[in-house]
């Protein structure tokens, strides 16, 4: 049974005659709300339903501020909600599965930390505890920033729905990787290419090989490559899933198209249909590498694998003299300090190489010497001007000494000008000391 109050001050009724009141109220964006006092006594409703009264005036007047108590609602929630969350957008959006699972189980281990339990307790010293954690068992400092990127991406996207304000995880400092860097690769040299590609075209492997070598496609382009993406027309693959989420359109080398003009004759298949139905997994790779005479892994710690195939053709670029703009394009990157630091690997032949390519000094030229042709100008510029100068002064000198002889005597109490200054004026004393001092040129110019 309902009971209508005064207007503005809300309702109460039951749902069942025993049952707990019910309030209805209006809040401050004017919308109905129902809500359960949760209890039976008629007084104890009423104070609840006047405090929902008065918290939705309060709002409604800007008195308590809506967008914090709903940042304050999200925050006293369960981490493990919005996680879930989360996961369900990535899915929605199309990410990778395998990204999307590791997503999943850093979140997940990060909700795990002691303390961790609602979304508010997702702070800098939670983040730092829980990579502290995996350097404690061992994990690599790429596998460390791997995890914060992570946990990052997940508290970008809470601010960005209104679930939290800022992000905590943006304090959390990055480990410096290059100082234990777990898994080094080479580049491979021509002969190991030779034989590797000999080893690969007996089991017709090849172009599996020659599309990582001198496309520098990764494992999940190769996957995922089509026909329809290889056009052997304009001589142009197309990558439209690759690990930037873009599509990116790259030149076919004549080696490489041959490779695939023979598979597609070997296996004809439809456009839609994958270059490589079954992929070349990784035990089989290593045999070949192996057949090829390849060391998988050398004495400085480097290692020989697929991918090991893209540090060889960066480097072959930055050999042929292609520049870090264009090798940045070829390789994908969205930064070409990432192709000159990660995929560009030059030994002491290159510079030995480069080192002999530079013109030799010659020796100097002494013909004019003994021929009494030399000049005398000094060659400090400096020392140049001042001698010039000096002489500008001593003919100026000697020319008023033969006039002052032709002249009539002067006073001698009068005091003797100076040689090289005017007599005249004042002015023209400034006009002629600005003409002696010439301007000289700087030695650092």
């Amino acid at each position: 049974m309902a009971r209508q109050r005064s207007k503005g001050t809300g309702t109460l009724f039951r749902k069942t005659p025993k049952g707990p009141w019910i309030a209805m109220y209006f809040d401050h964006t004017g919308k109905r709300r129902w809500h359960s006092t949760r209890t039976t006594d008629r007084q104890a409703a009423e104070r609840i339903v006047s405090k929902l009264v008065a918290d939705a005036a309060l709002r409604r007047d800007l008195v308590i501020d809506p967008r914090a108590e709903h940042l304050a609602k999200n925050g006293r929630s369960p981490l493990i909600s919005h996680i879930d969350a989360y996961i369900a957008h990535c899915n929605r959006i199309g990410l990778a599965t395998l990204h999307v699972s590791h997503k999943s189980r850093h979140l997940r281990a990060v909700a795990q930390e002691p303390g961790v339990t609602r979304l508010c307790d997702l702070t800098a010293d939670a983040m730092e505890r829980y990579l502290s954690d995996l350097k404690d068992l061992g994990r690599s400092p790429r596998t460390v920033n791997f995890a914060r990127q992570l946990v990052t991406a997940f508290a970008n996207w809470c601010v960005k729905t209104g679930r939290i304000e800022s992000n905590p995880i943006a304090t959390v400092a990055i480990v410096d990787e290059s100082r234990d860097r777990r898994r080094v690769r080479r580049p491979l040299t021509d002969e190991e290419l030779a034989r590797l590609i000999a080893v690969a075209t007996e089991h017709g492997r090849e172009a599996w090989y020659l599309a990582a070598a001198l496309a520098g496609l990764r494992r999940g382009d190769l996957v995922n490559l089509v026909w329809a993406d290889v056009n052997f027309t304009d001589k142009t693959l197309t990558i439209r899933h690759g690990k930037a989420r873009r599509e990116d359109v790259l030149s076919m080398h004549p080696q490489l198209a041959d490779a695939l003009k023979r598979r597609l004759e070997a296996f004809p298949a439809l456009p839609m249909a994958k270059v490589w139905a079954t992929p070349i997994d990784n035990e089989t790779r290593r045999r070949d590498f192996v057949a090829a005479g390849i060391t998988l892994i050398d004495d400085e710690g480097k290692s020989a694998d697929l991918h090991a195939l893209r540090t060889t053709l960066g480097t072959q670029l930055a050999r042929a003299g292609v520049t870090p703009q264009v090798a940045q394009r070829i390789m994908r990157h969205s930064d070409y300090r990432t192709t000159l630091k990660h995929y560009t690997v030059l030994g002491l032949a290159d510079t030995a190489a480069a080192i002999d390519r530079l013109p030799g000094i010659a020796a100097p030229d002494n013909s004019a010497e003994a021929t009494g042709t030399t000049d005398s100008t000094p060659a400090d510029p400096q020392q140049y001007c001042k001698q010039l100068e000096r002489n500008r002064v001593v003919s100026r000198a000697q020319g008023r000494a033969a006039n002052s002889r032709d002249a009539e005597p002067t006073n001698s109490n009068k005091p003797q000008q100076m040689p090289g200054f005017s007599r005249d004026s004042a002015g023209d004393l400034r006009m002629e000391r600005r003409r002696l001092e010439l301007p000289t040129p700087s030695l650092q110019s």
